[in-house]
């Protein structure tokens, strides 16, 4: 009889304890069910207040990696003289108005975003406009400004006493050339 009581008692005990048991999970399940709603009606609320903002931009911007293309028009001497070179890092990610701003006084002809192909006309004469002179032996290159000027830019490593007479004359007198690609040849016919 005693055994009897004994489990009894543990049954009891065990009854009791899981009674504390569900109850607790139950009790945690409705308090999780309640905060899932609150935060639903928190996350809709937010939704609704707080449109998505679109960050896609339409506007064009310069890329990194972007070419400036620049064209000269001298009306002097009526030569084009196109330079191309990397964007300037000052103008990555600007858009057209920005670029423009920057690069004052010129046109923009084209803009994408990896090549701006800008030009302007410039009054006088282009930088390539050489002469050719013998001078302390050799042969100097000046350039002619736009008033009709030379100045000086240096010394060639070409010596004028192996030339022949006609090259001389024509040196003394001064021999002009246009073009940078032209000087470049011409003294390679004298080397």
């Amino acid at each position: 009889m005693r055994m009897r009581k004994w489990l009894i008692v543990i049954a009891l005990i065990l009854v009791f304890v899981l009674s504390v048991f569900c109850g607790f999970m139950v009790k945690s399940y409705i308090n999780f069910s309640k905060k899932g709603s609150e935060n639903n009606a928190i996350l809709a609320e937010n939704t609704q207040e707080n449109k998505a903002v679109n960050t896609a931009s339409a506007e064009i911007t310069v890329s990194p990696n972007s070419e400036v293309i620049m064209t000269q028009k001298f009306n002097k001497c009526g030569h084009t003289v196109t330079k191309r070179e990397e964007a300037p890092r000052e103008i990555v990610n600007l858009n057209r108005e920005k670029v423009q701003e920057y690069f004052e006084g010129w046109n923009i002809d084209k803009f994408t975003p990896n090549e701006i192909e800008i030009s302007k006309e410039v009054s006088g004469i282009c930088g390539e406009h050489y002469v050719l002179r013998e001078s302390d032996g050799y042969i100097s290159i000046s350039t002619k400004n736009d008033i009709g000027e030379y100045i000086f830019k240096g010394l060639t490593d070409i010596p004028v006493q192996y030339l022949p007479e006609d090259d001389l004359n024509n040196l003394e007198k001064g021999i002009e050339i246009v073009g940078r690609d032209n000087l470049n040849r011409f003294l390679e016919d004298f080397e």
